[in-house]
């Protein structure tokens, strides 16, 4: 016998709801259920770790559902009381994905593999074992961009995460899902006992005999006595029961007969009273070593406290309990601690514990009036937050009732009715509407879209971006702008080589990447076509718009017809278009070199335009004119990202090009960042690509020359994102990902 064939690798997502409630919601919420992981290293750096599915090899000539039950009770018992292990329900296979790199043209299985809701089970933390984590608190930062995930499990997750979204909207979906297996369904098979063969009995016979219900009872109860009969008094009497089992304990030496109490030695009071308080400070001491900042904020230690935070220790650390500090510092009342975690420490005032409850929710509960109030002034807090039961801040304090919770719940009262803070959400032309933020921070990009004012049909063709001097990207329906403003430092030092404290953010009301032309190209509402101009218009005077000299010209004299109405021989003489003029509607690459040669023949159309009578001087026409001619060029609509490639200088060195990588509907373009000239434009179907080991760089192969080069750049996961979402290589549940 040979080893069983390897038939590939299966990742496996072992779900679970936190609550029964959650199964028959048509609306899907990742807070409602938890997942399980495993932490691993990463390769090259001890210290830090990311978190990846289960993963089993699925070996030819075997039952793959019960292979990989197997697999997962195995795998869960060091961490199940008992060593019981986990009991999957059932197996469903969600999809296959393509595994890059070595594995190249091989594909790995996601299999989900529900098991039962939530209970007060005590599962035990064993290093290197899986360990279930909150889907929410997962999918907050799930990218595959993130060095806390490897990368194909991070894809996995956001395919998961969308795959339980749409299973929610279907009925029965959901609680089918986590239905008892068939088998669970099946614990007993009953058989009248009056209606049992007895041996040398013609079997035929029976099965044709007919008895009366008489018969039948009597021979039940000759075959069924019962010596006492005791009725429940309870029964019937729709009396609620509500002394609910909190928790049970076992006696693992139960039945295993009495003990020999001869050898049973009890020990001297004091080495008891000794014993017992060395284990409740070793666990103490050893909760001070690990967290240290919990410990600070917790007793309220300022200066400790400050001295933790100048060097650097994470203030959204959580606990072994999963706790952060700030947590802490508002159940235990500290003021200051609470001050100093929020100013200096930048701490989120709505961070999250384990059981989603906010610091306001522990403020609150404590009845502490001066943290809620610092709490509730702070420009980012979520007045509306719930935690995992939805329950308000105020709901908390009215069930406590501690301490000062009466001047706390009038604090909570009155808060609801203060005027929001505002965001502001700029246009392309420099203009900004404000926007209120209901929920602080944990406002996100589809609450923001709905402040906008705009209808309906004019939302879909924008969305909101995040935009510093030299990183912009398009953010998603469910993200939190704020949060993203926030860590703007660290996302723009984790995706590029650049100097993050000379980069400000700001949101910006802007194109949808994904928006087809031939949607584009029937919108008629004439504020959409007033969006799309100045985005068109800021793109074109930035260069970004790399396009012959006749159509430049072009645009240049509807750019004059928008801006200065029709065209007057007396006011628009040849020393009317100066350097400072043609800023306004000229490339800024083509601003010294052509532009002065080209002032006669963008009068001389502009003049034509004004006169032509077959053309409307409506603005919103001329806009739309203006975008017609952008469509035709290969660079509208991209979302631009930087990198370099490096050419062959001599034969010895090579010479590094930095470069704008542009991704659109069409397909991908390089422009030289210095010129702007358009060094290569493919179109989708013309290529291919592959992302490179680490996600810092990604392979262009063009089908029509046999050209290849790779482009180097931190961006480059996000790139091929993008690649495939706007190539249609994604299943449909993942285009909104």
């Amino acid at each position: 016998m040979g080893n069983p064939e390897n038939i590939g690798n299966a990742y496996v997502a072992v779900i679970r709801p936190k609550n029964t409630a959650s199964l028959n919601s048509r609306e899907y919420r990742a807070k409602s259920y938890e997942i399980l992981l495993l932490e691993v290293p990463i390769e090259g750096q001890k210290k830090k770790r990311k978190k990846v599915l289960l993963e089993t090899k699925l070996q030819g000539g075997t039952e793959i559902t019960q292979s990989i039950l197997d697999y997962v009770l195995e795998a869960t018992k060091p961490i199940s009381p008992a060593n019981q292990g986990i009991k999957g329900k059932r197996v469903v296979l969600m999809k296959t994905f393509p595994l890059d790199g070595d594995k190249a043209g091989q594909e790995a299985s996601l299999y989900i593999v529900p098991t039962v809701v939530k209970d007060n089970t005590k599962y035990t933390y064993s290093p290197g074992c899986p360990v279930f984590y909150c889907l929410q608190d997962i999918m907050r930062v799930c990218s595959e961009s993130s060095t806390h995930f490897a990368t194909l499990t991070a894809r996995m997750l956001i395919a998961l995460d969308k795959w339980l979204d749409e299973r929610h909207t279907q009925s029965h979906s959901i609680p089918a899902l986590f239905r008892p297996s068939p088998l669970e369904r099946i614990k007993t098979n009953v058989i009248n006992p009056a209606y049992a063969i007895e041996p040398g009995s013609n079997r035929e016979l029976i099965l044709h005999m007919g008895y009366t219900a008489l018969e039948i009872k009597s021979k039940m109860l000759a075959l069924e006595k019962a010596d006492v009969c005791i009725y429940n008094p309870l029964f019937g009497s729709d009396l609620q029961y509500t002394n609910r089992v909190d928790k049970v304990v076992i006696n693992p030496y139960f039945g295993l007969g009495a003990p020999d109490y001869s050898k049973i030695q009890i020990p001297k009071r004091e080495k008891w009273q000794r014993s017992m308080s060395s284990v409740t400070e070793d666990k103490e001491h050893q909760w001070v070593d690990n967290f240290p900042l919990h410990r600070s904020a917790c007793e309220g230690d300022s200066d400790l406290l400050s001295h933790l935070l100048d060097k650097k220790f994470s203030v959204n650390q959580l606990d072994s309990d999963h706790w952060a500090p700030i947590h802490y510092a508002c159940w235990y009342g500290k003021v200051e601690a609470t001050r100093m975690l929020l100013e200096k420490g930048k701490c989120n005032p709505n961070l999250l514990n384990g059981q989603l409850s906010s610091p306001l929710h522990f403020a609150a509960g404590g009845g502490h009036a001066e943290i809620v109030q610092i709490l509730l002034n702070h420009p980012e807090i979520d007045r509306h937050i719930t935690d995992q039961q939805g329950r308000s801040p105020l709901n908390v304090c009215e069930e406590n009732k501690q301490n000062e919770w009466e001047e706390t719940a009038k604090l909570l009262k009155d808060a609801i009715n203060k005027p929001y803070e505002k965001a502001r959400i700029y246009r392309m032309d420099g203009s900004y509407r404000s926007v209120e933020l209901k929920h602080g921070n944990n406002t996100t990009v589809q609450q923001i879209m709905e402040g906008m004012r705009l209808s309906q049909e004019t939302q879909q063709y924008f969305t909101i971006w995040i935009c510093s001097e030299n990183l912009s990207l398009q953010l998603k329906p469910f993200h939190k702008p704020l949060q993203h403003i926030r860590d703007w430092p660290e996302i723009f030092t984790e995706l590029t080589n650049l100097d993050p404290q000379r980069e400000t953010s700001q949101l910006f009301l802007r194109r949808d990447v994904r928006l087809p032309l031939e949607i584009e190209k029937k919108i008629e509402d004439p504020l959409a076509i007033l969006i799309l101009f100045d985005e068109a218009r800021y793109n074109l005077l930035k260069g970004f718009y790399t396009s012959p000299d006749a159509k430049l010209i072009t645009l240049a004299s509807l750019l004059l017809q928008i801006v200065y109405g029709n065209y007057e021989s007396k006011k628009h003489k040849q020393g009317f278009l100066n350097e400072e003029n043609l800023k306004s509607i000229v490339p800024i690459t083509k601003l010294k070199s052509k532009a002065p040669h080209w002032t006669n023949r963008i009068l001389h159309e502009y003049k034509n335009l004004s006169t032509s009578e077959g053309v409307s001087k409506e603005m919103h026409h001329l806009q739309r004119m203006f975008l017609q001619n952008c469509w035709e060029i290969p660079t509208y609509g991209a979302a631009f990202f930087t990198g370099q490639i490096f050419t062959k200088a001599s034969s010895s060195s090579h010479k590094v090009i930095k470069v704008y990588v542009g991704v659109n509907v069409k397909g991908l373009h390089l422009l030289n960042m210095e010129t702007k000239a358009l060094l290569l434009s493919l179109k989708y179907g013309c290529f291919m690509w592959q992302l490179g080991d680490g996600d810092t760089c990604f392979q262009i192969h063009s089908l029509e020359n046999k050209m290849s080069f790779i482009v180097h750049t931190k961006q480059a996961g996000l790139i091929v994102k993008l690649l495939m979402k706007l190539n249609g290589q994604l299943m449909p549940s993942e285009r909104n990902e």
